[in-house]
């Protein structure tokens, strides 16, 4: 049974998590109020194949319709050659009507700007605003924001990532639980250089590959997705060069595309990490999402496992008074659910960018076959998006 505890609980981070975390305290009446340290709503991002627990979260909170409407019309895969002649071509429609569960191609944008609307008026949203400090009490815990405000709050949820600052004052350094699955991903919009089209169109070489598909204002984003041994980024002003040199030599158009990217570019990279650790919550502190279990974008699955794990932590805090209690009680439900996809993409990590040219036909002739009718629906029950919201 859910209780009307009225905590002041601080949410850090103002993406899918954090926004889904803040409109479901409310709901069950607590005072969150959540912190972001982005000046305001961010517009970069990248397509998420949207179903699962996001899809059960997204349900009891009324939005799918809005939801449905931003939808990224993507209507088949092609893979290109080196020489940008089209190799494979294959409707996803076939694919996307076996799945098991429903699903939406969204911008990741596009969600976050649904769930904000959602998010009640008297929730407050502080922009530019990031954490400093934090010190735990028996009673409370004290803060300190960038702009040297001190504020106490009864709970403290971190909800700002994989490279969550909530989790690097409270339990330490990245580097104990980032562990990278050996790729770098960048993801920026486009000039339209050739016409793409309502597809979603992959160039796959040797340790890197790339793919162009359409945003909801009439635009491309291309996502590159290469192998290496990176733990960490150069400096921001370095890392066009660092992508020049990943697909020097690369067919099509990648190189050129990749020199378009300037200062006004929507840019965002990042080395693929998955975050694990032993336990979620201490003291009056837990973490949510990628700041305590990043999947990566290899799951497919990241941003509506945030939604589960928000609504599911909402939901514990909701039965007791006890917070403690509450977050064991979340951990227990949502840790199988979240290993379990972690090694799936570990898993997939394997093969996710073939390692040779006779990996990259391999990989074309299982392309060609997956999206074929006859083996669609064999394909669909077997990746079904399932949802932490179903088991008990």
């Amino acid at each position: 049974m859910q209780q009307r505890h009225g905590r002041r609980i601080l949410i850090v981070g103002g993406g899918i998590a954090g926004l889904t975390l803040g409109y479901w305290l409310k709901q069950y009446g607590e005072q969150p109020t959540i912190i972001e340290q982005a000046p305001q709503r961010r517009d970069e991002g990248y397509g998420i194949d949207f179903s699962g627990s996001g899809w059960d979260v997204a349900q009891r909170m009324g939005i799918l319709a809005e939801l449905a409407k931003r939808q990224i019309q993507v209507e088949s895969m092609i893979i290109k050659n080196s020489h940008g002649q089209t190799v494979v071509q294959r409707p996803l429609a076939p694919l996307r009507e076996a799945l098991p569960h429903p699903m939406l191609h969204l911008m990741r944008p596009e969600l976050e700007a649904v769930l904000a609307a959602a998010l009640p008026a008297d929730v407050p949203v502080r922009y530019a605003t990031t954490l400093l400090d934090l010190q735990q009490h028996a009673e409370y815990v004290e803060v300190r924001f960038n702009d040297g405000s001190r504020q106490q709050f009864d709970l403290v949820i971190g909800a700002d990532g994989i490279h969550s600052q909530t989790r690097q004052l409270v339990f330490g350094p990245e580097s104990q639980f980032a562990q990278p699955l050996g790729y770098t991903f960048a993801t920026f919009k486009i000039p339209q250089l050739a016409d793409y089209g309502a597809n979603a169109t992959m160039l796959i070489e040797p340790q890197r590959q790339a793919t162009i598909y359409p945003d909801r204002q009439g635009g491309f984003l291309l996502m590159l997705a290469y192998r290496s041994q990176q733990t960490r980024l150069p400096a921001p002003d370095q890392r066009k060069a660092m992508l020049q040199a990943a697909y020097r030599g690369a067919g099509w158009i990648i190189p050129q595309l990749i020199d378009s990217i300037n200062h006004e570019s929507a840019f965002y990279c990042d080395v693929i990490s998955q975050i694990r650790m032993p336990r979620w919550s201490q003291g009056r502190v837990a973490l949510v999402a990628d700041a305590a279990h990043c999947l990566t974008l290899i799951s497919g699955q990241g941003a509506a496992t945030a939604m589960g794990g928000a609504y599911v932590l909402a939901d514990a805090l909701a039965k007791t008074a006890d917070h403690q209690a509450a977050f064991h009680a979340y951990e227990q439900r949502m840790r199988p659910f979240v290993e379990r996809k972690q090694a799936g993409a570990c898993h997939v990590a394997l093969t996710f960018v073939p390692r040779t040219w006779l990996g990259v036909q391999l990989t074309r002739l299982v392309m060609r076959a997956a999206f074929s009718p006859s083996l669609a629906r064999t394909i669909g029950k077997r990746i079904g998006f399932d949802s932490v919201l179903a088991m008990a």
